[in-house]
């Protein structure tokens, strides 16, 4: 496939998310489509919800509190399945409706999940608060507010309201689905991909340049496209959008990574289609080809373009997004050099125990610390959730004690996971199985294991 195909597709992708967000309303094109999606579901987590009531009013419910509210929510969702039911199978048919009520169990993934059909985003916002209607059971709010203020230990306290509740929570796609960025970004890709024939390898390249900002963004990555879309960029028949209530505050951090990955992404996109831009295999090919061919001699022939160096500069601009962006410097779409390709006889020199290195030990150890919090999250500790505690968890420095022996210090998002460490937090939450140290201190010692440091010490900051 030829390379001007793909920076025909670059440019389709620019001009393509453009298009659907230069809509004279308040929303993207993107996201009038993800919310308006006939049959999604609508996840609510217990402990999710506790967990919020105690962030933001500081009330902490046990177990069985936790279970008696969300047996009445369940009740309650529960009652309005059956219209939603009848309703999406009268707009989108019989098997719109047995695909959706297929995937309810397996969106339960969490610990306290409870998972429900509903026939749009308007819908489950309208599940959320209904303002100006004071009937028991008329909200999810209301129930919470309810059952808060009949707790006995909150006889003589503040009455909450539903509005106080609602507030504290967003209804969205990305926290446990695929984010309306991602969802808009991904079919923009699989439509260019689809309108200009692209290969596997030209279509993971395109993929790649989105998945390395929201890696940069240290973005969730909930859904991947291929569940999304078809080939040619069209909603998949089993597919759903995943809906869930998230902390307010947490969503708003959200929507700027998912914001920032976008903006960066198309920026590339937008370099890659300029006709000056030289593609990364494209340059890498015409650097070897540069040192193979050597220099020009009687009777040697060679085909091809070649090049020493490839040096490009250029103006990456998108009206809808951005006007105006500077881009200096390219590595490797514009700075890949030839140098080292023909010195295969040179010798390394020796190479510096990393474990001597301890900022970089840092470094390295925070790039998989992440990742292995995660994997190590499970009963009877913390299990992950969201994944907001694992991609809080970091090591700030390093110290030594005065036994000569290395100490790492980190730390996590206290607020509101410090709740779960003894001699911090509230009983019933905190425990010696849940206290976040636990699995940090393993998984930093599984992470260095690897660097064989030897004997160290880590510490909560």
């Amino acid at each position: 496939m030829s390379s001007n195909k793909l920076k025909q597709a670059t440019k389709y992708i620019v001009n393509r998310i453009g298009e659907r967000n230069s809509s004279k309303k308040n929303e993207s094109q993107a996201r009038q489509d993800a919310q308006k999606h006939p049959g999604q579901i609508l996840v609510m987590n217990g402990n999710d919800q506790a967990s919020m009531l105690y962030k933001h009013f500081n009330i902490a419910l046990t177990e069985d509190e936790i279970n008696e509210m969300m047996a009445l929510i369940h009740t309650f969702l529960q009652s309005k399945q059956a219209a939603q039911i009848r309703k999406l199978q009268a707009i989108a048919g019989g098997e719109r409706v047995k695909n959706v009520l297929a995937l309810l169990k397996s969106v339960e993934t969490k610990s306290g999940d409870m998972a429900y059909l509903t026939n749009s985003f308007e819908v489950a916002k309208g599940q959320k608060i209904r303002k100006g209607k004071a009937e028991e059971g008329q909200s999810v709010s209301l129930i919470q507010a309810n059952y808060v203020n009949n707790l006995k230990r909150r006889k003589n306290k503040k009455q909450l309201t539903a509005s106080e509740i609602s507030g504290t929570q967003q209804l969205g796609h990305g926290d446990r689905g695929a984010s309306v960025s991602q969802f808009s970004m991904d079919r923009a890709i699989a439509e260019a991909v689809s309108e200009y024939d692209l290969s596997v390898k030209q279509e993971a390249q395109l993929r790649q340049i989105a998945n390395s900002h929201r890696e940069k963004q240290k973005m969730t990555i909930n859904i991947s496209h291929g569940q999304i879309f078809t080939s040619k960029g069209k909603f998949k028949k089993d597919y759903a959008f995943i809906l869930s209530y998230q902390d307010k505050d947490m969503n708003a951090k959200d929507q700027k990574k998912e914001t920032a990955a976008n903006k960066e992404a198309l920026k590339e996109y937008n370099l890659l289609g300029k006709e000056t831009s030289t593609l990364v295999p494209d340059a890498i090919g015409q650097t070897i080809l540069y040192n193979l061919a050597g220099k020009k001699r009687k009777n040697k022939k060679v085909k091809g373009k070649k090049a020493r160096q490839v040096k490009e500069s250029s103006n990456a601009s998108s009206k809808e997004q951005y006007k105006k962006t500077v881009v200096s410097s390219y590595i490797v779409q514009k700075g890949v050099s030839g140098k080292g390709i023909k010195k295969n006889r040179q010798v390394s020199k020796a190479k510096t125990s990393i474990a001597s290195q301890p900022l970089h030990l840092i470094g390295l150890i925070n790039k998989e610390l992440p990742d292995t919090v995660r994997k190590n999250m499970r009963a009877p500790g913390l299990e992950n959730r969201t994944g907001r505690f694992a991609e809080s968890v970091k090591i700030t420095d390093v110290i030594q004690t005065p036994k000569g022996f290395p100490s790492f210090g980190y730390t996590y998002q206290k607020n509101p996971y410090q709740v779960f460490e003894m001699g911090r937090g509230q009983t019933p939450w905190a425990s010696p199985e849940r206290d976040p140290r636990q699995v940090i201190d393993r998984s930093i010692r599984e992470i260095a294991a690897q660097f064989a440091i030897g004997r160290f010490y880590t510490r909560r900051e």
